[in-house]
């Protein structure tokens, strides 16, 4: 099981990185349905490029293309209002909302995989949600946000944890094919909009730039996490529960870490013991 842990503490690395993305797309008010056309766009070429370079075989799977299907349609509506929400708070909120959302594959992970929790695990976990909750100050801490922000970051909560389940559903060595279905369907739905919107073609550098990372740190981190739960799950652990609080959820301490370093977000008393929480059941998961 330890060597899908690794795995997951990479993409979770990752993911943090991708807060970052999101983070800057938001605060400087970048068009939202650009910022998404171009990201997805960029993990289409890189999914594509890798799955070609890996000898690529049996394109069309159409298991694979339902999967990818559905993660599009749930992922477009879910990224559309994260960024939309992140234009008001900082990475600590915004974050940790999204990402409290990791409760819902755990539960289905349980219910429907039939995953089991050992005490260490289940230690883990409450570890694991009791930081989410640290580090966003309390959920009273959301209080004095609008209305508006409220119903974006709701839609994005409810919404995360569809492309997460799914990943339980892909079979294992189809992961980088996945990735080339569920960019590449994506394009054209997120094209429309922008013909509908009469959006701009040819968007500035630093836009670009900013789509492009979030494009190689979430195909990075989707791919990672698929291989993760391939090899808990081969080796005897429950993959769900062992991940997914990994992937999905000590990716907040790693973001809120690299908010405040990279765009001197401060992380305040409750922020930090979080994070200290979040290490702890990290450790907790190790255990058997």
């Amino acid at each position: 099981m330890t060597g899908g842990i690794p795995l997951a503490v990479l993409a979770a690395v990752l993911y943090g990185f991708l807060g970052i993305t999101f983070e800057v797309a938001g605060k400087r008010r970048y068009d939202v349905w650009e910022v998404m056309l171009w990201k997805q766009l960029a993990g289409f070429a890189i999914g594509l490029v890798v799955w070609l370079t890996t000898g690529a075989t049996n394109f069309y799977q159409q298991r694979l293309v339902v999967l990818a299907l559905l993660g599009a349609l749930g992922y477009i509506v879910t990224l559309s209002a994260y960024l939309t929400a992140s234009r008001e708070r900082d990475i600590a909120a915004n974050w940790t909302i999204l990402n409290l959302s990791v409760a819902i594959p755990i539960l289905a992970s349980i219910f429907w995989f039939g995953d089991r929790l050992t005490v260490a695990r289940g230690v883990g976990i409450a570890l694991t949600v009791v930081s989410i909750v640290a580090i966003g100050g309390g959920l009273g801490g959301a209080v004095t946000a609008s209305r508006a922000w409220w119903r974006f970051i709701g839609i994005a909560f409810l919404l995360n944890s569809v492309l997460v389940i799914l990943f339980r559903f892909v079979p294992a060595g189809q992961e980088t094919l996945f990735t080339v279905y569920f960019y590449g369907l994506s394009v054209p739905m997120l094209a429309l909009v922008h013909l509908a919107r009469r959006g701009r073609w040819r968007p500035p550098a630093d836009l670009l730039a900013i789509s492009a990372g979030g494009a190689a740190t979430h195909w990075g981190g989707i791919v990672l996490t698929m291989l993760s739960l391939v090899v808990v799950a081969k080796n005897g652990g429950q993959a769900g529960v062992v991940v997914y609080p990994i992937t999905n959820g000590l990716v907040i301490p790693i973001g809120v870490i690299l908010g405040a370093l990279l765009l001197n977000q401060p992380v305040r008393g409750r922020a930090a013991a979080g994070v200290v929480l979040g290490m702890a059941g990290l450790v907790c998961l190790f255990l058997p």
